[in-house]
Formats: C-alpha cells, structure tokens, sequence
C-alpha cells in the first residue's frame, strides 16, 4: 500500500462533492498500487468488510463520508477501514 501525498488528497477532497466514487476510486487506486481496477474491485482488494462493501457499493452517503475522512486524516488504509 502506499500512502497518499497532499497532491492526491486535495484532488480527493476537490472532487468528491461533484463524483464521490470517482474521487475515492482515484484514491483508491493510488493507495493500493492499482491503477487498472475499478471501484468493486479496489474495494474487495482493500479487505473492506461485506457489509460495508455492500454500503460503499451502494453509494451510502455516509458510509462514502466515513471513507474520505479516513484517507483525508491517514492518507492511507488501516485496519480500521475493513471493518
């Protein structure tokens, strides 16, 4: 996994008002090393919980919330994010 740069949290948080799942699948991709998946498969690939994998693939507002605040504050993914 790699860390997110300012560069790429400020393109996260510019876009996600206008594209919340394109802003976090850019994210996603840069902070799993997979520029070649798409948002299900990046976050299968990120260990997410089922069930908040089923609120993420949704659209959950909040739940899509809860996740850009964890890569805005930790510029990554931690264990805290599969649950």
């Amino acid at each position: 996994m790699t860390g997110l740069g300012k560069a790429h949290v400020e393109a996260l948080l510019e876009g996600y008002d206008a594209d919340p799942v394109g802003a976090l699948t850019a994210a996603l991709r840069v902070a799993l090393d997979r520029p070649d998946l798409e948002w299900t498969g990046l976050l299968q690939l990120a260990g997410i919980s089922c069930a908040r994998r089923i609120r993420l693939q949704g659209n959950d507002p909040a739940a899509l919330d809860e996740l850009v605040a964890e890569l805005n504050e930790l510029r990554t993914l931690t264990q805290t994010t599969f649950t």
